[in-house]
């Protein structure tokens, strides 16, 4: 049956947690990269020796930490996006203007889910061939966990926008906001 607000709030709770903690390690992530790039360059000019593989990890890191903190973003309304006419619709037609923010919830983790089975079996070759990044005998960087981020920050876009959607059709239908996030 229904589950009592207090049960899903925790639910939400933890996973607002688990979202968190992805976007620290992405934050995390982004230190590391910025250190390796001063690294390099101190290396590069300083002793005429640059760090092998910076310019590859710093690709392959830019789509790791962006799939790590994106369900954050979502989470805490900073997807970037137009609030200028959606925003007039729900002050002039709340329940259309929720209609519309519903629909577009749903199209977002529709989206989400196509990503993830689409890179399912990519992650699956990677891992079953062996495939990396880069350049034999120089820095290679398995594909393969990448991979997984991609998904497991797919995952969790779904399940926000999913969350954002039941949301959305409670406003739609006058009920109040039961505090899920």
């Amino acid at each position: 049956m229904f589950e009592r607000s207090s049960e899903a709030s925790a639910r939400a709770s933890a996973f607002g947690r688990l979202a968190a903690v992805m976007a620290a390690i992405g934050t995390a992530w982004i230190l590391f990269i910025m250190a390796l790039i001063c690294a390099d360059v101190i290396g590069r000019f300083g002793f005429n020796s640059p760090i092998l593989g910076v310019p590859e990890m710093l690709q392959f890191s830019i789509v790791g930490i962006v799939f790590l903190q994106l369900p954050q973003t979502l989470r805490t309304g900073g997807l970037t996006r137009s609030d200028v006419l959606i925003g007039a619709i729900q002050r002039n037609n709340p329940r259309l203007g929720h209609g519309m923010q519903l629909l577009y919830d749903l199209i977002g983790a529709t989206l989400s889910i196509i990503v993830v089975f689409t890179t399912w079996p990519l992650m699956l070759r990677a891992f079953a061939n062996g495939e990396f990044y880069g350049s034999t005998g120089v820095v290679q960087i398995p594909t393969g966990p990448l991979k997984c981020i991609i998904i497991a920050g797919c995952v969790m876009m779904a399940v926000q926008f999913l969350i954002n959607a039941w949301q959305d059709a409670r406003a739609m239908s006058g009920r109040p906001n039961d505090g899920i996030r």
